[in-house]
């Protein structure tokens, strides 16, 4: 297995391992349903429920009902996106294409059917927003078209951006729909001219909108980190490689808090590739969080609690989806856990939005031990419901990218 296909791997397996299991928050109950070995369980809906006598908090609410073992939860999905967009774009990082991934993917009509979180949520609305503003905007544009006729060209140039060619500069592109204009002239001269000039500024518009995020912007919660693996594994020895972990957060949370999160992370991603060293992990991650008091405190608090249970740790800490409690969670797991199974197993346990922190921890264990002994094991990665689609993406990234299949 390829550097690349095991970090991928590693996240996703991870994800898929916890979904039984996610959003729990009753540290007892996973335990005792669990014994010991809580990884590729079913979503059933009795390990969500109170039992007679349980005085302490179960879960907010049955979120995967119908899943099975091997299924992804929405994390691994948005990684999964992220491989389909590598894949389609060659190998390469593109934001517009990924967002057009997105969209295509939790969308309506589209192939996920499950909970969408609130960072989803608003990404897809904004998504639809953002095109639906750039319509209007050039529907004020009055050349001497009726205002039926222009209605007419938005609906056809609406099609004709589905087939926007990314890997293409906008000059080209601009051609291409120049041409489809002129081939469907009506043989009204003056018409026609009408015609070329409003799709014309219409396409200008619609281009120029697509330049902005459409993340949320009030969110720093895990979505942020969730697609990253791919990027990381890709980009760690780019130059623009903090331009592209921070496009990557923002695609899903334009927020610069959980940019500052995503900024560690991929630091300490990017120090597991280099180094396979855990404590140079930790290292990374205290590194770039300088600039970042909340961030650098965090570190500091989790490493005061290393010698303590995992367990406790959640609990002080906090087990929810915001990025103010995975990282130094994931910091104490890091310090205290020397192979993948632990770590998967010992992130499961914690409880709480174990799925969201588990995406990153199965990909920095995957970067720092491989496939196989301490590494991720193979029994795991065969028990992956999407496994030859994902092995089939990421062949497709190592081979436009020219690494090593």
């Amino acid at each position: 297995m390829n550097r690349f296909e095991e970090i991928v791997w590693g996240g996703l397996v991870a994800d898929a391992a916890t979904m039984g299991m996610h959003w729990i928050y009753n540290q007892k109950r996973i335990a005792k349903v669990t014994k010991g070995k809580p990884e590729f369980f079913d979503c059933d809906p009795a390990n969500y429920m109170r039992e007679e006598g349980e005085s302490e908090a179960i879960a907010y609410f049955l979120v995967h009902e119908g899943k099975q073992a091997g299924d992804m939860s929405q994390y691994g999905e948005q990684l999964l996106v992220m491989l389909k967009a590598l894949a389609r774009n060659k190998g390469k990082y593109s934001r517009r294409i990924y967002e057009d991934v997105f969209y295509e993917f939790f969308g309506p009509g589209g192939e996920w059917v499950g909970y969408i979180d609130r960072p989803t949520e608003v990404t897809l609305y904004n998504y639809k927003k953002r095109e639906r503003d750039a319509y209007d905007k050039a529907g004020e544009f009055s050349n001497g078209l009726t205002e039926e006729e222009r209605w007419l060209l938005d609906d056809k140039a609406m099609v004709l951006f589905k087939f926007y060619d990314e890997s293409k500069t906008k000059e080209e592109n601009r051609k291409k729909f120049h041409d489809w204009i002129v081939y469907r002239r009506r043989f009204d001269t003056e018409k026609d001219d009408l015609r070329i000039e409003y799709c014309n500024q219409m396409f200008d518009i619609v281009y120029e909108s697509k330049e902005g995020f459409c993340g949320d912007r009030g969110d720093d919660q895990l979505p942020a980190i969730a697609k990253l693996p791919a990027l990381i594994a890709l980009y760690y020895d780019k130059d623009n490689f903090e331009e592209v972990v921070e496009a990557g957060a923002r695609l899903t949370n334009n927020n610069n808090r959980a940019v500052s999160f995503a900024k560690v992370y991929g630091a300490m991603l990017k120090a597991a590739i280099e180094t396979r060293d855990r404590m140079a992990v930790i290292e990374a991650a205290k590194v770039v969080a300088v600039p970042y008091p909340e961030l650098a405190d965090l570190i500091e608090r989790a490493l005061s609690m290393v010698d303590r249970p995992h367990n406790e740790a959640g609990i002080h800490f906090g087990i929810t989806c915001h990025l103010t409690y995975s990282l130094p969670l994931d910091i104490a797991l890091i310090y205290n856990c020397d192979n993948y199974v632990d770590a998967i197993r010992m992130n499961i346990l914690a409880g709480g939005d174990n799925c969201g922190r588990s995406v990153m921890i199965g990909a920095i264990y995957a970067a720092l031990y491989g496939l196989g002994e301490n590494g991720l094991p193979q029994g795991w990665v065969n028990r992956l419901t999407k496994k030859q689609e994902i092995k089939t993406l990421s062949k497709q990234v190592l081979k436009s990218d020219g690494l090593n299949a």
